[in-house]
């Protein structure tokens, strides 16, 4: 029961990423938008939220890399790993009590 629980946790996390992607993603195009158009109706001559979509757009690839490619693995496995250590660590200090 407790593997199972494990599971539904990871999987909850793992879909809880995917969501936080996809909605990251849309107000990333939203803002876009929404900038273009700012940006050519008050001035067509220099495309500046090119550099907006240029940047914010490296983040929104890093977080599709985190959400669907490396599902929480990774760095997710040395966190669990740390947790894992230090909650020995808490035990031990207990049980020296």
């Amino acid at each position: 029961m407790e593997d199972e629980n494990k599971r539904y946790e990871e999987a909850r996390k793992i879909a809880k990423n995917k969501v936080s992607f996809i909605r990251h993603f849309i107000t990333y195009i939203f803002v876009l938008i929404v900038l273009a158009v700012i940006n050519n109706v008050t001035s067509r001559a220099y495309q500046w939220w090119l550099w907006v979509a240029l940047f914010w757009g490296i983040g929104v690839f890093f977080n599709f890399l985190s959400a669907f490619i490396f599902k929480g693995g990774g760095l997710k496995k040395l966190e669990d790993d740390l947790v894992r250590r230090e909650m020995k660590r808490i035990g031990a200090e207990k049980d020296e009590k």
